[in-house]
């Protein structure tokens, strides 16, 4: 008996006609173009219209490239798959040049019929050999090159062209510089400039003094210093600078301890009309940004060091102290050198870090201009000023660029190897005294005005009114939380709650699925997927809303205003910590696993979801667990696309700041923080008892 591959021989199972009925199918049942009030708000005229039979219009295009794939004659040609690939490709093209020249919105159903023409091109390109001619590995890399071409470089070349082109469309480059050395900017430019150095410095010094203090000074108090370190991640933006408010503020504890002390006042400015001291609101400004960024980003440089501070070969402070160098001159020339390229990164990272932030210049900026928060102005502002804010864009993106790049590409190409394949021995060589007590004071200070600090921001929610009423109540928990899901703070909660649920395992699997693709596979295009990539890890999230609200504002790609826009933001913010989670997991799963599968002829997507996604199971929650909190505690990226429908928890918040209403914000901050660390503290158990562990029996 002969064997028939009925797969081959039949012409109507063929992959490329199953693609085009599927193209079909959603042609006629889903609508083409965009509902302005979205598909549960639409009336049946609107849907009627939206549908691309009810008129010619782009989908036409699309509708002629299904018909002639689910006809195909040339099936039996020795180029046939070129002819699929030709149509599916100039289709598609087609279809995204006729809806820009016509201002066509396209809806889901064109999304859907894009995507069984992407599905046809695979197919082409894995029939003419592309990456060994496996149909799931050549969809996927056209998915994320297209995906990145459309979420990351259209987006930034939008912010571009407001500064090259008029409304009228004509070039007009000088528009650039004029917005460049308009009044204000310069000055702009120089706070962030020399806030980000400022802080970049001091978070690598006490990151690395944190860092000295649990590896070499004690290891007791490991646990209470990676708590600390947690604490600031899962805090919202702008809730420690409202922390800062309550302490130094003008009716903050500061100014209510010295009142007490000296009387009228707080801090001595001159003869005022009460007394020899007035309440100073000083906490506003240059000091006031920096110990708001200070305390937030110098976990991170804490988790940068940590590592390769503990990692150090002892033999090499031993061979010093062995040539009579005193303890000074071996931490001097020996510890510090090696330490280099983490001092470096944790500074450079810093940087970027202090320049994209948004939350905190927002709250505690006072008259100190950053070129994060002028972005918001120049769209919120009395004047919506797009040139402007996309000059400013344009600034912040170019520094936040070159930060990374030195970071990446010298960092990257130093080598200060001190851990081989031979064994070590010895241990770790006594600190000198002064950078024992240094540490151990610097540290210590450290926890009590964290734990002063966190606990202003439990206490202040439970206070009528901190700085003029202490006395206790529950009114603004009552407000938010007792009047029933449709008001106080549950729309925004459960609505942020949805969109990180959705946007979490997505942004988890986009980020491992690039690693994926691009650790083990090679491919044309493979660069553009890394540059991509880079990218997504120094755009700022000022950058990225009013990038994305430049670019998806108009036909044919609109979605402002939509949940849509705003859970595809939250996937191209993360993604890069998916990436990297990947990239690591993958480090340590042996090739030859997978080949041995494909070798029993079992296909790549069986054997990514049957030997890869077990094997990383640990590294995909992790990155489903920093996506959902960073989710839940962003504000920068998604300022400009919220509206009064998609109002998530940190634009809720960011309300009562503005309106002064400091309890409720406290409150609202205090159950993020407590669900946040409730989340990973789960998740954290979930993933220890998920690995595959050597027991004694």
């Amino acid at each position: 008996m002969t064997l028939v591959n009925t797969s081959v021989h039949n012409p109507w199972r063929d992959p490329v006609r199953l693609w085009s009925f599927f193209g079909l199918f959603s042609y006629f049942l889903i609508p083409w173009q965009g509902l302005e009030y979205g598909v549960f708000d639409a009336t049946p005229d609107e849907f009627f219209v939206a549908y691309g039979w009810s008129s010619i219009n782009s989908s036409t295009i699309a509708l002629a490239a299904f018909i002639a794939c689910l006809i195909r004659p040339w099936h039996s040609w020795q180029k046939a798959p070129i002819i699929d690939g030709t149509i599916s490709a100039f289709a598609g093209v087609a279809i995204f040049f006729v809806a820009t020249v016509t201002k066509e919105p396209l809806g889901y159903g064109a999304a859907l019929q894009i995507f069984a023409l992407g599905g046809i091109l695979s197919m082409a390109l894995a029939r003419r050999g592309f990456i060994q001619g496996d149909p799931f590995m050549t969809g996927s890399v056209l998915f994320i090159i297209v995906a990145i071409a459309i979420f990351v470089f259209f987006p930034v070349s939008t912010v571009f062209s407001k500064v090259l082109f008029a409304k009228d469309g004509s070039f007009t480059p000088d528009l650039f510089f004029d917005n460049l050395f308009s009044f204000g900017i310069g000055r702009t430019v120089w706070n962030s400039l020399r806030m980000a150095l400022t802080v970049g410095v001091a978070t690598t010094i006490l990151g690395l003094t944190f860092s000295l203090f649990v590896t070499r000074v004690t290891k007791r108090f490991h646990g209470a210093i990676r708590i600390f370190s947690i604490l600031p991640i899962i805090t919202p933006p702008f809730v420690i600078g409202l922390s800062l408010i309550l302490i130094f503020g003008r009716n903050g504890s500061v100014n209510d301890v010295l009142l007490m002390l000296f009387g009228d006042g707080g801090i001595f400015i001159g003869a005022g009309q009460d007394g020899w001291f007035e309440r100073s609101p000083y906490i506003y400004g240059f000091w006031g940004i920096f110990l708001a960024q200070t305390l937030s980003f110098t976990p991170i440089s804490f988790m940068l060091l940590v590592g390769m501070v503990s990692s150090i070969n002892p033999a090499l402070e031993e061979a010093s102290l062995t040539m009579r160098s005193s303890d000074w001159q071996t931490f001097r020339y020996v510890t510090i050198p090696l330490l280099r390229p983490g001092i470096a990164n944790a500074f450079l990272l810093a940087v970027i870090a202090s320049l994209a932030d948004f939350g905190n210049p927002l709250v505690l900026g006072g008259d100190y201009d950053v070129l994060a928060t002028e972005i918001y102005f120049s769209i919120v502002g009395a004047q919506l000023d797009y040139p402007r804010a996309a000059t400013l864009g344009i600034i912040l993106l170019f520094f936040s660029l070159v930060s990374f790049t030195i970071q990446r590409q010298w960092i990257g190409k130093k080598s200060y190897v001190t851990v081989t394949g031979k064994g070590v021995g010895g241990t770790f060589q006594a600190l000198p005294r002064g950078i024992v007590w240094g540490c151990t004071i610097i540290v210590v200070i450290w926890v009590i005005f964290t734990t002063m600090l966190y606990g202003s921001i439990l206490l202040g929610g439970f206070v009528v009114n901190w700085g003029a009423d202490y006395t206790l109540t529950l009114s603004h928990y009552e407000e938010l939380w007792t009047r029933g899901f449709g008001y106080g703070a549950w729309p925004s909660f459960l609505t942020t709650l949805g969109f990180a649920a959705v946007g979490a395992p997505l942004t988890a699997m986009v980020g491992l699925l690039i690693a994926y693709v691009t650790t083990r596979k090679q491919f044309f295009g493979r660069n553009v997927v890394d540059f991509g990539a880079m990218i997504c890890f120094a755009i700022p999230g000022t950058v990225i809303g009013i990038s994305y609200v430049i670019a998806f504002n108009t036909a044919p790609i609109l979605m402002t205003g939509s949940a849509v826009i705003i859970v595809i933001s939250f996937v191209f913010r993360n993604m890069p910590v998916g990436i990297r989670t990947g990239i690591s997991a993958l480090a340590q799963i042996d090739p030859s696993l997978e080949e041995a599968s494909l070798t029993q002829r079992a296909s790549s997507i069986r054997t990514i979801f049957s030997i890869v996604l077990p094997l990383m199971r640990p590294a995909l929650i992790s990155a489903m667990v920093f996506s959902f909190v960073k989710s839940m505690t962003t504000v920068s990226a998604i300022i400009f696309l919220v509206t009064a429908d998609t109002q998530v928890a940190t634009t809720y918040i960011l309300g009562r700041v503005e309106d002064g209403d400091y309890g409720q914000s406290i409150s609202y901050g205090s159950v993020l923080i407590v669900s946040m660390l409730a989340v990973i503290i789960l998740i954290d158990k979930l993933v220890g008892k998920s690995r595959t562990e050597r027991t004694k029996v």
